[in-house]
Parts: structure tokens; C-alpha cells; sequence
């Protein structure tokens, strides 16, 4: 005997995959693109969050080093609102002072693979919105690089001029490290690779630094680039280490960074960004032939960073040095008794040239002058904030 009153089969999407890696945010003073970077992490299909290992990784507003402000304290406290706004149980890791773009991530970076332990990690700043598929492709790219100890980076925004609507995302060459996934590994190699970037990076705030010592840097290697942001750097460095950064064609998230440290709203519409959309939906995948396009672009990666290093870098100091100065070339008898008339006011004495001529640099002259009694007492310094 039928029964009538049998419920209608049930048809329920399945459960959706915790993500077993460590999600870290890097916020500073932009808390409206942050809150709309948090809104889309809980859209994701297919995969979910534990909020207890989400992580806010918050900059500070005065430099230690300069004393300079780079933001209000309201700037950051609306930013850290945005997140506990979505994630009351993520943690957050403020620092007190503010590190810079590449501090900060650097920071991030040991939080992940050395106070967590994790073998893989993924990155999030403020201004990579994603769309509703993007952590499902993540953990297929992440499947495929567990499989090839090349590949270090791996990102899901895909090539906003091409826009390929898929079903199936091949990879490309990445572009720049927004929202992406790095392994433990590659990282490591990158970061014993970038010791002399870092220490150069040391003597003064991150938007500030002597890019005439990163050039000349770069000319003691075989790889090279025009560009001395973190991101560049490292871009170089896997190059020159042959770690693979790849991407999808496909778009699965979109840029909104119109206004920020490298972008404004015309460079942002002329690169074409105000028209990068998202595709969604389950049947979008990684295709399965995936692996056999990373040694092509490792090869084409490198192919083009030694050619940058050998036809364009030489062009490239050669043309800076006609608008820069090294900051830690030794110091002349002219450069001291410049500062001295510059910063004190008078002609420096025959002793003061004797002492610091020949035997410091430009730079180190300069910070003596600046931090001594004579300069502080003609020129009290404003109180910072």
C-alpha cells in the first residue's frame, strides 16, 4: 500500500569541508574594504571557517623608528571593529607601532609557519574581494601543489583582462600576491634569500626605503626587476629560486583597491580593474591537466627576470642615480660639511671632518647631527601625534 503522506525527497547540498589551514588578514586604515574582504570569507561555498584560527594582523600608526603617523588611532580601531564584526571569536594581532606594508606581512608570515606550525597558510590584505567559489578553488590549488614541492604561491583571482568564463581554470603565471596560498617550505627558502632586502628594509620605514641600495643589490644577481616593493622582491626571489607562483585564468574574486599605498581610482580604472567580475558556481574546477604547466612557467618566470637583470637594470640605475643618491656611501669632506651647514648652520670644524669623513656614511653623519645637542636645541622638535 502506497503511502500518500511520504515526505518529498530530500535534495541537501553537502556538508561544507572546515578549512584546516591557519586565514590571515593584514588590516591597516582602510576598514571599509576590510569589512567587505570579511563579509565575502563567510559567503565561501563548499568550504568553511574555523574562526578560531582566523587572524587579524593590524599595523600600528606611529613609526618606532621616525616618529612619523601614518594613521588615526580611529582609522585603526574602525579597521579592527570591521573584523570583530564578522568574526567575534577570530584573534587579532595589533602591533603597537607601525611596521609597514612588509613588516607586517612578514609578521604574519612567522604567525603562520612558526607559532602555528602550519604547513600551508593563506593570505588575505583588504582589497581582494572574493567571490563565493574562491576558498573551494583555493584548496583545489592547494591538492595540487601538496603534489609538486615547486610551487610555493598559488592564488584564485585569475587574469582580469582575459576573463576566460571556464567551467575548467588553467594556470597562469601569478601577478601579484593578493589572496593567496603559500607553503612552509618555498617560504623558508624565500626568506634565507631575502636577508639582504630585509636589511636594507631596516634603516628606515617601509615607504621610505633606499631603493637605490635594492638596485645595486640587485646587481650582484642574475635575476632582476623594476620595482623594489616587497611584493617585487619576492616575486624576484622565487624566480631566481625556481619556486613556481601560479594563478588561475579564471576569476574567482576581484580587486578593489582603488585607493590605497599602490593604487588610485584613475590608475585603478585605466588598468581596468572597476571591470573585473567573478564567475560562481559548482561546476567551476581546476582543470586536471593543472601540473604539467608549472615547469613552463617557472621557466618562463625566470627567462624574463634574467633578461630584466641583463638589458635593463644597467638603464635603470644609470637613470636613478641622476635623481638619487646612495644613503650609505661613505661620507665625503663635502657631504659632512654640507649637513653641517644644512642642519647647523655654520662650517664644520677640521676635526669634525677628519672624524667623520672617510669613516661613516652620509647617513650615519646625518642621524649624529640629527640626535645631537646642538641641532635639538636650534630646532625643537613637534610632539608626534
Amino acid at each position: 500500500m502506497t503511502n500518500a503522506l511520504a515526505a518529498p525527497p530530500l535534495h541537501l547540498e553537502p556538508a561544507s569541508r572546515v578549512l584546516d589551514v591557519p586565514v590571515i588578514l593584514f588590516g591597516f586604515n582602510r576598514p571599509a574594504y576590510l569589512d567587505r574582504v570579511c563579509a565575502s570569507l563567510l559567503r565561501q561555498r563548499g568550504v568553511a571557517l574555523d574562526p578560531r584560527r582566523v587572524f587579524l594582523l593590524q599595523d600600528g600608526a606611529v613609526s618606532a623608528r621616525t616618529g612619523l603617523r601614518y594613521a588615526t588611532e580611529a582609522e585603526l580601531e574602525a579597521s579592527v571593529a570591521a573584523f570583530r564584526a564578522h568574526f567575534p571569536r577570530g584573534q587579532v594581532a595589533a602591533s603597537r607601532a607601525n611596521l609597514g606594508i612588509a613588516g607586517n606581512i612578514r609578521r604574519g608570515e612567522v604567525l603562520a609557519f612558526e607559532a602555528l606550525d602550519a604547513d600551508c597558510a593563506y593570505f588575505f590584505e583588504d582589497d581582494l574581494e572574493l567571490g563565493p567559489e574562491y576558498l573551494r578553488i583555493m584548496e583545489e590549488l592547494r591538492a595540487v601543489a601538496d603534489r609538486d614541492p615547486r610551487i610555493g604561491y598559488f592564488a584564485a583571482y585569475g587574469d582580469h583582462n582575459a576573463m576566460p568564463p571556464g567551467p575548467e581554470a588553467w594556470l597562469v603565471m601569478m601577478e601579484h600576491h593578493w589572496a593567496f596560498g603559500l607553503k612552509r617550505e618555498p617560504w623558508r627558502r624565500l626568506r634565507e634569500w631575502l636577508a639582504p632586502y630585509d636589511r636594507i628594509l631596516e634603516g628606515g620605514d617601509y615607504g621610505w626605503r633606499d631603493h637605490m641600495a635594492i638596485y645595486r643589490w640587485m646587481e650582484g644577481l642574475d635575476v632582476a626587476g623594476g620595482h623594489t616593493s616587497q611584493d617585487a622582491v619576492k616575486t624576484i626571489g622565487c624566480h631566481a629560486l625556481g619556486i613556481a607562483r601560479v594563478m588561475t585564468d579564471v576569476c574567482f574574486g576581484r580587486y578593489i583597491g582603488a585607493e590605497g599605498a599602490s593604487f588610485h581610482n584613475e590608475k585603478f580604472r585605466d588598468l581596468g580593474f572597476d571591470r573585473m567580475e567573478w564567475v560562481e558556481g559548482p561546476e567551476h574546477h581546476v582543470a586536471p591537466g593543472v601540473g604539467s604547466q608549472v615547469a613552463g612557467i617557472i621557466a618562463d618566470a625566470r627567462k624574463r627576470q634574467r633578461g630584466f637583470r641583463r638589458n635593463e637594470l644597467p638603464g635603470l640605475l644609470e637613470e636613478q642615480r641622476r635623481t638619487r643618491r646612495e644613503r650609505d656611501r661613505p661620507a665625503s669632506r663635502e657631504d659632512v660639511a654640507t649637513l653641517f651647514r644644512w642642519l647647523l648652520d655654520r662650517e664644520p670644524e677640521e676635526s669634525a671632518l677628519d672624524l667623520y669623513a672617510g669613516h661613516n656614511s652620509v647617513r650615519a653623519v646625518r642621524d649624529i647631527l640629527l640626535t645631537s645637542p646642538e641641532f635639538r636645541g636650534r630646532n625643537p622638535l613637534p610632539p608626534v601625534g
